[in-house]
């Protein structure tokens, strides 16, 4: 199991390596420091996304969440009327938008776990309900949608090369990683997604397992908004549609079980750093949209057979 564990995040990293070494062949200058920088900043991003899908799909029961762009959105939106370009209010911003990623999670994780709401319909319902009134309102009400500029430096900023927003993420993972693997709760989750009966009947309560797990998803996700309006400068609507898709891509790529009970966060954050400089690599060699459409859903479609390959290997 250690071997499997460790296997797909060098898998991951090997052909990374080998993107870029094919992206220097056809454009001379493509693994150059500036470039890399800013493919660690996108990557950043598209692995906080991660890590929600992560937590949710570990939990078990078919967890998906498709309200992450919608919370997204909406810290984003918060996080911008509350600093309203001060840099003294960036952190009460920043509070602000993860207090309602996680009260937006816990809606979904009662409605999920307590109600019984399949994940796809309870997230997809919370998405519209943020996207078609609460984003409209906010934005409404307090029309500010610029980031600070402490926020705009600090998401723009490196250390010593390193993009600041890549050393948050870092820390983050590591957090992550622990938290999932290592600790008490995480091995509840995992035994939760894995079979809730049995875990159920060794003491587990499967029902704040579950509700924890959408909250932490939404907590992430509002943070994650709140860094990318700093990224680009102001909150809008749809700020954090595009990671939908993509974060639960980088989740089943980097090996978190669909059925729940396996959340192994070190291979989604390196198949974020893939996945980020094939889009890349692709834009780069003028790929068209629907050429890139295919290639993605190989690439999902691939690693979804190894994952059958090696779970009939280990029966």
């Amino acid at each position: 199991m250690t071997a499997l564990r460790l296997g797909r995040p060098l898998l991951l990293l090997a052909l990374t390596l080998l993107l870029l070494a094919a992206g220097e062949v056809l454009l001379p200058g493509f693994i150059g420091p500036g470039q890399i920088a800013n493919q660690l900043k996108i990557a950043s991003f598209l692995g906080l996304f991660g890590l929600c899908q992560t937590v949710v799909m570990a939990a078990g029961g078919q967890g998906l969440d498709l309200s992450v762009g919608a919370i997204a959105t909406l810290g984003g939106i918060l996080g911008a009327a509350l600093m309203n370009g001060s840099n003294a209010m960036t952190p009460i911003g920043a509070g602000v938008a993860i207090g309602a990623g996680l009260a937006a999670g816990c809606v979904n994780g009662v409605g999920i776990a307590v109600l019984g709401v399949p994940p796809l319909v309870t997230t997809l319902a919370l998405s519209s309900v943020i996207d078609g009134g609460l984003i409209v309102g906010v934005s409404l009400a307090h029309p500010a949608n610029g980031a600070s500029p402490g926020l705009v430096a600090m998401t723009g900023r490196s250390f010593h090369g390193i993009p600041t927003v890549a050393v948050l993420w870092a820390v983050i993972a590591a957090i992550a990683i622990w938290l999932l693997s290592r600790s008490a709760w995480g091995r509840r989750l995992c035994r939760t997604g894995a079979n809730p009966i049995t875990a159920r009947l060794s003491g587990t309560d499967t029902t704040r397992v579950r509700i924890v797990a959408y909250m932490m998803s939404g907590g992430i996700a509002a943070f994650g908004g709140f860094l990318l309006t700093g990224y680009v400068g102001q909150a809008f609507l749809g700020l954090g549609n595009a990671y939908v898709l993509t974060s639960i891509v980088v989740a089943a790529i980097g090996g978190v079980a669909l059925a729940g009970g396996r959340a192994p966060y070190g291979g989604v954050a390196c198949a974020a750093i893939l996945m980020t400089v094939l889009v890349s690599l692709l834009t780069a060699i003028n790929i068209g949209e629907s050429g890139r459409q295919v290639i993605f859903g190989l690439t999902l479609l691939s690693f979804l057979m190894l994952d059958r390959y090696l779970m009939r290997a280990r029966r």
